[in-house]
């Protein structure tokens, strides 16, 4: 902020609070408690009010009153500058946002903004579309999200500071993902990657590309980067949202065992929201086994969790309500809700005997509730496990279909491990006594099989050179034999080697050239899900 010009008494106070605010904002807020504010000029109350206001976001302190901004707001729009204007109409939007009044607080960030431009303050500029592209996400406006981020990314390079710079990056990958781009989502963080070394930024980045891997079908890449954020030490309630991806992880790739080793970590929480998770999760894979019964019981937790989520919700907007109501109230007023309260209590009573026979009326109700209630969650839980037996037998019928597309390529007749059966379900007994102890193929056949595996895998050479630069011609060959699924023993032959070495050029191509450290991935799983 702009330090006063005044020297001695209370202005050296206000200089000294002023300084303080970014480093120490408790200290701040002390020094600016101690002030008598009516002993002040109406100019350096204006200040005291915009230092107050700001103190008390930056010490979390909850704010039920726009009354001291007002009157910084009032003395800035007629005496102040350019700068005094932009930072007292940001802080005007920051108490807006901790009132929870979305739609005055975007107001004062955009007055702030055309104030800015005329300024030289970067660092406040940043701030104020920092600010209001986090606001525009919290309402699910992505696009415009993105349009402020990436403003407040270019003026966070002009001031050269890693931690805005990542920040910025971090607001446009979230926004991203809001607009389902996982490709743009996924680049700006790797990029936030790149500027950032601090720990805890680090360890959330990790977790949030292993969410967006997870989005995007790539389990494999989502344990990967969740593993890199465990390796960090993270608090216990960072470990505990590593373990809820694991567990959604699993959970996609179908393996509910682990799925269900980690969401019942996860139960441990502190984090209500985490936990009820968990519990509808665990529900899910119930179902999907056909146990309904404990499906029912996990379900009847999450709902009992649910039922306190909503309720924490109502008294949020209680809580908002009153806020707003008691915005502006003067003390006379304030005086007569206090004295009514002997009235009100009376009429509590009285409600409280209504509401008691109501409960004992509803009984009946509530019960019979609960058993229509159990009857669709069975339904539900029966057409989640329909859903998934017919993903199994497309998945069936599209590996069957790959199998009769392999058949006919004339080179893979060379690969034991490949010849597949013929049209009256029997070894093809020519193929198999004519395959010798080398298999030989030809660049020509090399090319052809490549391209076909490309044909049948969604480019999958392609896809591979491009992820992973640094693989050679030969360990492409090999990764795309792997991908078909060629027995060890047939590689050994194809390329000269013994079947351990394989196993090694295999281990090899996954930690060196791959960068997969996690030794319960192989580089046949890992190019299964590629």
């Amino acid at each position: 902020m702009i330090p006063s010009c005044h020297r001695g008494g209370p202005f050296d106070l206000l200089n000294q609070a002023d300084t303080l605010l970014d480093t120490r904002p408790d200290s701040s807020f002390t020094l600016l408690k101690s002030l008598d504010s009516k002993s002040l000029s109406d100019e350096d109350n204006a200040r005291y009010c915009l230092l107050m206001s700001a103190a008390m976001i930056k010490n979390s302190i909850p704010i039920t009153s726009d009354s001291l901004i007002n009157i910084s707001l009032k003395f800035y729009n007629k005496h102040g500058d350019s700068i005094n204007k932009a930072e007292t109409y940001f802080y005007a939007g920051r108490v807006s946002q901790e009132m929870r009044d979305e739609k005055e607080a975007a107001n004062y960030f955009l007055k702030a903004a055309d104030y800015s431009e005329i300024s030289k303050e970067n660092k406040l500029k940043y701030l104020i579309y920092f600010y209001l592209g986090d606001l525009y996400f919290n309402q699910n406006l992505y696009d415009s999200s993105i349009k402020m981020q990436k403003k407040a990314l270019q003026i966070s390079k002009l001031l050269n500071d890693s931690s805005y710079i990542t920040h910025a990056l971090r607001s446009c990958a979230l926004s991203y993902a809001g607009k389902k781009n996982m490709k743009m989502s996924l680049n700006y963080y790797n990029k936030a990657l790149r500027y950032n070394k601090d720990t805890a930024m680090r360890i959330a980045l990790f977790n949030e590309i292993g969410e967006r891997y997870n989005n995007i079908g790539n389990c494999t890449l989502a344990i990967w980067y969740v593993n890199k954020a465990i390796e960090l030490k993270p608090s216990t309630q960072s470990l505990f949202y590593c373990d809820i991806i694991k567990g959604n992880s699993y959970f996609i790739l179908h393996k509910t065992d682990s799925a269900k080793y980690y969401y019942n970590k996860v139960l441990f929480s502190s984090n209500i929201y985490t936990r009820a998770d968990s519990y509808y999760s665990l529900a899910k894979i119930a179902a999907i086994e056909g146990d309904y019964k404990h499906a029912f019981e996990l379900m009847q937790v999450y709902n009992n969790y649910k039922d306190t989520i909503d309720s924490q919700t109502k008294s949020a907007a209680i809580i908002e309500m009153e806020n707003i109501y008691q915005h502006g109230k003067s003390k006379e007023q304030i005086q007569q809700l206090i004295l009514d309260k002997k009235e009100q209590t009376i009429r509590f009573y009285h409600w409280g005997l209504l509401t008691f026979a109501l409960i004992i009326m509803s009984s009946g109700s509530f019960f019979i509730y609960r058993n229509n209630e159990k009857k669709r969650l069975l339904d539900k839980s029966r057409k989640l496990l329909e859903q998934e037996n017919r993903l199994i037998m497309m998945r069936e019928r599209d590996c069957r279909l790959r199998e009769e597309f392999f058949r006919k390529l004339n080179n893979i007749n060379k690969i034991p491990s490949l010849i597949f059966l013929d049209e009256k379900g029997e070894k093809n007994k020519k193929q198999e006594a004519e395959a010798t102890t080398k298999i030989s193929l030809t660049d020509r056949e090399w090319e052809e099989l490549i391209r076909n595996i490309d044909v049948a895998y969604d480019h999958f050479s392609e896809r591979l050179k491009k992820a992973y630069p640094n693989l050679n011609n030969q360990e492409i060959r090999l990764c795309c034999l792997v991908k078909i699924k060629v027995a060890r023993n047939d590689l050994a032959n194809i390329f000269c080697i013994t079947p351990q070495s394989i196993k090694t050029t295999k281990y090899r191509i996954k930690r060196d050239k791959m960068g997969i450290n996690d030794r319960e991935i192989s580089l046949d799983n890992f190019l299964d899900n590629f």
